[in-house]
């Protein structure tokens, strides 16, 4: 197993990416064979209802996980939660996943993408620049 810090872990909604309010974190790549993690986090208590939902209804959840150093890309993942611990004014939130790869022709899908939704001229060159640094999750490792 090897064992990292986590700098930051947002969660992907479909377009829009939610960046949660780390307060502390740690990643762990158990090494089966499989991209299997875990994840922990530690936030403020805002919103475990959200969390304790997820773990209730057993969701799939895309997060993007940045390791080590804040200047690292995310790393893409899809996980479940296994546990939610709420604490007096935190919450510790436990992942377990599967690491996913960025397809490799990503940007033109995104120049694509873009386009077909009307983005011309500078526009699209600023929708471009914002979209390719959130890295979406694309597929799935193998």
């Amino acid at each position: 197993m090897k064992t990292f810090k986590l700098v930051a872990l947002s969660i992907v909604h479909g377009e829009n990416v939610e960046k949660l309010e780390l307060i502390d974190g740690l990643i762990i790549n158990r090494e089966y064979g499989k991209e299997n993690w875990l994840i922990e986090i530690l936030l403020p208590k805002i919103d475990p209802e959200k969390f304790q939902s997820i773990l209730d209804n057993k969701e799939t959840v895309n997060v993007q996980a940045t390791i080590s150093k804040p200047s690292n890309d995310p790393a893409s993942f899809e996980v479940v939660i296994r546990n939610v611990a709420v604490m007096e004014d935190r919450m510790s939130i436990l992942f377990e996943g599967e690491l996913f790869r960025r397809n490799n022709n990503y940007p033109e899908k995104l120049l694509e993408t873009l386009m077909e939704n009307g983005f011309n001229g500078e526009d699209l060159l600023q929708a471009f620049k914002e979209k390719i640094n959130e890295k979406p999750v694309l597929q799935k490792s193998k």
